[in-house]
């Protein structure tokens, strides 16, 4: 979802020590990352129930069928030629 690079986790594993200090810091860590689960499986949940009432799946199926037929065509052109 984030794209956070290693310098990044860095200054932030940094100023986490100085402000909340060495003892809290993993209680406060696995807290957040909780949250952060939490929220992105909300997210996923409705993704998924969106796609599931315009039916997401159908229309994937319906797009590749289209290519794949044009695909199709394409090469029967080619022998044909």
């Amino acid at each position: 979802m984030f794209q956070i690079g290693f310098l990044e986790i860095l200054i932030i594993f940094i100023f986490g020590l100085i402000i909340i200090g060495p003892k809290r810091l993993p209680e406060v860590t696995k807290t957040i990352i909780k949250f952060y689960k939490k929220i992105e499986n909300k997210f996923a949940d409705f993704k998924n129930d969106i796609e599931d009432d315009i039916g997401a799946d159908e229309l994937k199926k319906d797009v590749f069928n289209e290519l794949r037929m044009e695909e199709l065509e394409k090469n029967k052109e080619l022998i044909d030629d």
